[in-house]
Order: C-alpha cells, then structure tokens, then sequence
C-alpha cells in the first residue's frame, strides 16, 4: 500500500500450513488472497495533475492492464501458451491464486452516480472479462 496517495492496490495474504503431515507425510497449505484494486482513471489534459499524481495514475493503469491480458490468457484455456505473469508485480504477487487449482472470485464495485458512468462501465467490462 502507498502511505502517501489513496490511489494503490492493497493486498492481504493469508498463508495457513497443517502442523501434523498425513499418512504420505505431506502438509496440507492453503492461500487467501484479498485484493482491493485501485480502479483505472482517466487521464485528462485540461486538469492540472502533478508529475507524482500521473505517475501514480500509469503505474495503475498499466497493472491493472497486465491483469487483464494474465486473465485473457487464461481464460482462453491453452495449456502452452505463455502467461505474461511477471510483466506487473501484481500479477506477480496473485500468479498462484490466478491459474492452476485455485478458486477466485471477484467483487466489482461500482456507483450509481452519473459522474462515475466511465469508471463504472470500466470496471464492469473488466469483470465480464474476468469470469
């Protein structure tokens, strides 16, 4: 998380492990992930944004952008084909909650509010993407 912006991605993870190995001597281990995604903004000429504020703004933008092919790739559900994981650290951090024997879910938050429509429309297209 960034201390300075409210604009970042957050993630939580949650690493539990058995003590005790089965009958095989394996360990049983299991991963939550919680993400809170920053949403992808415009970026607008006329407005006045600091360098910092339009980094911060690509930076998303681009993670977030990454997340989307890693999500085409694997939905398209070819075994060989190449999942561009390592191009963001986000899809870095959530490779092995994304693919493999997983299960995810995703939440999109939205507003009603006619200000919001681009954003929302944004982020509901992302989530028809993702399932």
């Amino acid at each position: 998380s960034n201390v300075h912006s409210s604009r970042s991605h957050t993630i939580f993870q949650l690493l539990v492990e058995s003590n005790k190995a089965d009958s095989r001597g394996m360990l049983f281990r299991g991963k939550l992930n919680l993400c809170d995604l920053a949403g992808s903004e415009k970026i607008f000429k006329e407005d006045s944004m600091s360098a910092h504020h339009l980094l911060e703004l690509k930076s998303i933008n681009l993670s977030l952008s990454c997340l989307g092919k890693v999500i085409q790739h694997l939905a398209q559900g070819k075994k060989s084909s190449f999942i561009p994981y390592r191009d963001s650290k986000l899809t870095r951090l959530l490779q092995d909650s994304l693919g493999g024997n997983t299960k995810t879910s995703l939440i999109a938050t939205v507003s009603p509010l006619l200000d919001h429509t681009d954003e929302t429309i944004s982020t509901l297209k992302f989530a028809d993407r993702a399932k």
